[in-house]
């Protein structure tokens, strides 16, 4: 009977610590919309003109004599001739920094562009040089040069997990420094190093196992937590922060802590 209440307990537990990175992830309402080929040129930072558009939910055309795109919506009418700097936004002219283009089919205007013309705000992110673009209830993200991160598949959860066991106790530094690179970002696999493992050597495996959640909109980081018998009526949880490193995910920070049942 103690036995089925502890495994009831420990469903308990790991769900509770999923509803709750459920609830944090809410908190950025819904997930943003992705856009990945925007550009930088000479300098300037350079967004599709029609997959935005259409995501804002206004229809673009395109007259081909012209060379004119339109865009329509929200008793709104937009008009710009590529290779020109002037917008007509219903009856306003605008100036842009840099003339509306086009590059393998695609017109491009300049990001500024959008807080001009839609009145969007916009957050440069020089890391990942990436553009947020917030507009009425939306997020968007508009990825340059660098792609969007992609998620912890669990796959690379498994490794992960199997390589933080393997560090609980280090006994050939020169093999653990090797072996254990990959799994690790240095400045944490130094600090193992140097103590010759984890404080705790509990091993932990995926099936008590919590999401795993991202702390931020760019999915840069990562954070999931373990749970592991360690004594009577005594468990350890393992929460470990991931950050995307080196084109790899990889374990920046691992917290240990007695959960009592």
């Amino acid at each position: 009977m103690n036995k089925l209440v502890s495994v009831f307990i420990i469903f308990l537990f790991i769900h509770t610590i999923a509803l709750s990175a459920a609830v944090s992830a809410s908190e950025l309402k819904e997930s943003p919309i992705i856009v990945d080929n925007g550009k930088i040129i000479s300098g300037r930072t350079l967004i599709p003109i029609k997959v935005v558009s259409t995501h804002f939910g206004y229809q673009v055309g395109w007259e081909q004599e012209a060379k004119v795109v339109t865009i329509l919506g929200r008793g709104t009418t937009i008009r710009m001739k590529i290779y020109s700097n002037e917008v007509s936004l219903n009856d306003q002219k605008l100036t842009l920094e840099v003339p509306a283009q086009i590059y393998n089919g695609v017109t491009y205007v300049p990001l500024k562009f959008l807080s001009d013309v839609f009145g969007a705000s916009i957050r440069w992110n020089s890391t990942f040089k990436v553009a947020q673009v917030l507009w009425e209830d939306q997020t968007m993200l508009i990825y340059t040069e660098i792609k969007r991160i992609p998620d912890v598949t669990d796959k690379q959860v498994d490794s992960l997990s199997k390589a933080a066991n393997e560090a609980a106790v280090i006994t050939d530094v020169k093999y653990a420094k090797e072996h254990l690179k990959p799994y690790f970002t240095d400045k944490l696999l130094g600090k193992i190093l140097w103590n010759k493992g984890l404080p705790f050597r509990i091993q932990f495996d995926s099936k008590h196992q919590s999401a795993v959640t991202y702390p931020n909109i760019y999915h840069s980081q990562a954070v999931m937590t373990q749970l592991s018998y360690f004594a009577l009526h005594t468990w350890v949880t393992r929460t470990m922060e991931l950050e995307y490193v080196d084109h790899r995910w990889k374990i920046s920070r691992i917290d240990f802590k007695y959960t009592y049942f």
